[in-house]
């Protein structure tokens, strides 16, 4: 099965953080990493910004994600995500990986966010640390 990331999490894939080596070692077993074709664009800006002598290792990564275009479905459906407090790019990758649910093994975010809309979506949610 396969496991979403987003954002938060893809960035510690080039950038090291404290959940790096854990993050690696939880995705090792998983063969599909799926992610919306916005991390593109979050995580070049992410890394553009953070660690810039890492853009062409971001680059390379990204070319690993099976990427879903974010187009009038998902964006319908992420107008229509509840709870109010998820802001709207969460909300398209929310309304991404639900489109997924039945595929996913878990959504991989450390956003607090992201983690709560996801369980309150009934969407398994994996933060290794």
């Amino acid at each position: 099965m396969a496991v979403y990331l987003d954002s938060s999490a893809a960035v510690k894939l080039i950038v090291r953080e404290p959940e790096s080596g854990a993050l690696e070692g939880w995705l090792r077993p998983h063969d599909v990493l799926v992610a919306s074709a916005l991390v593109r664009t979050e995580l070049l800006r992410a890394v553009r910004r953070g660690a810039p002598r890492r853009i062409a290792h971001a680059r390379t990564a990204l070319a690993a994600f099976t990427l879903r275009a974010v187009d009038d479905e998902i964006l319908a459906a992420a107008g229509d995500i509840a709870p109010s407090f998820i802001r709207s790019l969460d909300a398209i990758h929310l309304a991404t990986a639900l489109g997924l649910a039945g595929e996913l093994d878990a959504i991989v975010t450390y956003d607090r966010r992201m983690i709560e809309g996801a369980r309150r979506l009934g969407l398994p949610v994996a933060s290794p640390a």
